[in-house]
């Protein structure tokens, strides 16, 4: 392969790669440099205009080409980078969602069992009393904790004032067998038929409570967990409660991480068109450099060979004048 074919098969290949990178970029400058180059190239093709000095075309490749190339791809490789980056972030959170909907569906229902433990804490009150009356009955810890050791880590509140849900230190409590109920609450559900609905649980400092409300005459109460005792909740404080059915931490974390993931998604598409305003100034510039006519001059830049013309034919004068 001669030299002329030589250069203009390294042209092409400069130009492909020119071409693959404004795939990446999809940027409406880098196309216009495409374009222009590509015009520059033609006055060296074959076919077309002939005579003219190819290593002109290198060298504008030297100076332009070869350099914005390199930067093109360093900028990709980043790009590339930042990505891959986000790609990973977003394999993790669904990961973390496809743990959670597989827990989910592991047969517990937080909504169905609180119900269920409305019917259970009724009739371990029920059993508590009859058995401070003289009547035994059997009470089950294991039953009315069953809530509380499947649900308190990702359901029970965690934003709350431990003092808030502590009894009082003149509270007078019934004891029987390491169960403590105050004496005014043992009355009230008494009277009340023992009916209570669970309200919500709390899980402040790694410590557990569950408040309950009567349900003939709406009467706050809490179970303390760490020491068994059932108290009321007085009614100041408990307007100073976040008393709201529970819900999901977990859930709310899922919908923060789909939110997130979107964000992602949408940042992953816009990511490789989106470039710094000094690299956007800089492509301008270059757009701008190579429309002046004065870069196609220099590289089409007959003064050479006029010169060598000039010269020959002033010698072919002398010649003759001798």
């Amino acid at each position: 392969m001669d030299h002329n074919k030589e250069i203009l098969k390294k042209s092409k290949k400069r130009l492909q790669k020119l071409k693959l990178l404004s795939k990446f970029f999809d940027n409406v400058e880098i196309i216009n440099i495409i374009i222009r180059t590509e015009l520059i190239q033609s006055y060296f093709d074959v076919d077309s205009l002939n005579g003219l000095d190819i290593n002109k075309l290198e060298l504008f490749h030297l100076q332009y080409t070869d350099t914005l190339i390199v930067l093109l791809e360093k900028i990709k490789k980043q790009k590339e980078a930042n990505i891959l980056a986000i790609y990973k972030e977003m394999d993790t959170n669904e990961e973390y969602i496809d743990r959670y909907v597989s827990q989910k569906n592991s047969g517990k229902n937080f909504d169905i069992d609180r119900k269920y433990q409305n019917a259970l804490m009724s009739g371990f009150l029920r059993a508590l009393y009859d058995n401070l009356t003289g009547t035994r009955k059997e009470m089950d810890f294991t039953q009315i904790r069953s809530l509380s050791n499947n649900y308190s880590i990702d359901y029970y509140r965690k934003t709350a004032k431990l003092e808030y849900l502590m009894s009082f230190s003149d509270t007078r409590y019934y004891e029987y067998d390491n169960i403590k109920v105050e004496r005014k609450l043992l009355g009230k559900l008494n009277v009340g038929n023992f009916k209570v609905r669970f309200v919500c649980g709390y899980n402040i400092e790694d410590q557990v409570f569950e408040l309950y409300k009567i349900s003939d005459n709406e009467e706050d109460f809490i179970w303390n967990l760490q020491t068994n005792e059932f108290y009321f909740l007085a009614d100041d404080i408990a307007l100073l409660l976040d008393r709201s059915a529970n819900t999901c931490s977990k859930k709310s974390i899922i919908n923060e991480l789909k939110n997130r993931n979107t964000e992602l998604k949408t940042k992953s598409e816009t990511i490789k068109t989106d470039l710094p305003e000094d690299i956007l100034l800089l492509l301008r510039r270059y757009k701008e450099t190579l429309d002046n006519q004065k870069v196609i001059d220099q590289v089409i830049n007959v003064d050479e060979e006029m010169n060598v013309l000039n010269s020959m034919l002033n010698l072919d004068l002398n010649n003759k004048l001798q």
